[in-house]
């Protein structure tokens, strides 16, 4: 799989947004999180993902054979756009609700929306309590980098802000994580 960056996934992102538009499709809603949601809050420091994780519910079968197209011709994952982590057994379309959304307002038949670093946090959060013994060494470097941003630099500083509460009360592995780090 290839590793892209924000402005290749731009230009895919427009490619979809003329296809779409050619065919007089409806617009699509694209409500991004993960690693494109960091390269687009500037938060990831090398600047490079495989895809787009879309928080929405799943692309009809036309905007899929679209994005798969779109893939092969740039040279991208086939599925550089997708809706895996709402649509696989709901891991994450809970937390779709609750995120703040920056609207991007660039694309004629695409609602892109990006989560802002809370809902980033909270996704990463349940990222490693899911992850269970085992989670992504990727989601575990992007929590403390975004903890990091928002000013928190320890368990206790997690433990005192209100709007970190969630941590302990709904993902205790991602919480005795954060406990037992000795450096952040």
């Amino acid at each position: 799989m290839k590793e892209s960056n924000i402005k290749i996934f731009e230009k895919a992102l427009l490619l979809l947004d003329e296809q779409l538009e050619k065919k007089n499709h409806d617009t699509i809603v694209i409500k991004a999180i993960g690693g494109f949601a960091m390269l687009y809050n500037g938060i990831r420091e090398h600047g490079y993902t495989i895809d787009i994780d879309s928080l929405t519910v799943e692309f009809d079968e036309e905007v899929k054979n679209l994005i798969k197209q779109i893939g092969i011709d740039m040279d991208l994952d086939e599925e550089w756009l997708n809706t895996d982590c709402a649509t696989l057994n709901g891991f994450l379309s809970g937390l779709e609700p609750i995120i703040e959304w920056e609207k991007v307002k660039r694309y004629n038949r695409i609602d892109l929306y990006v989560a802002d670093n809370w809902g980033l946090i909270e996704t990463k959060a349940k990222a490693i309590h899911d992850g269970g013994l085992v989670p992504r060494k990727t989601d575990k470097k992007d929590l403390l980098l975004l903890l990091k941003i928002v000013n928190i630099n320890n368990i206790d500083e997690v433990k005192q802000n209100k709007r970190l509460k969630f941590i302990k009360e709904k993902y205790e592995r991602t919480y005795m994580y954060l406990e037992n780090i000795k450096e952040w």
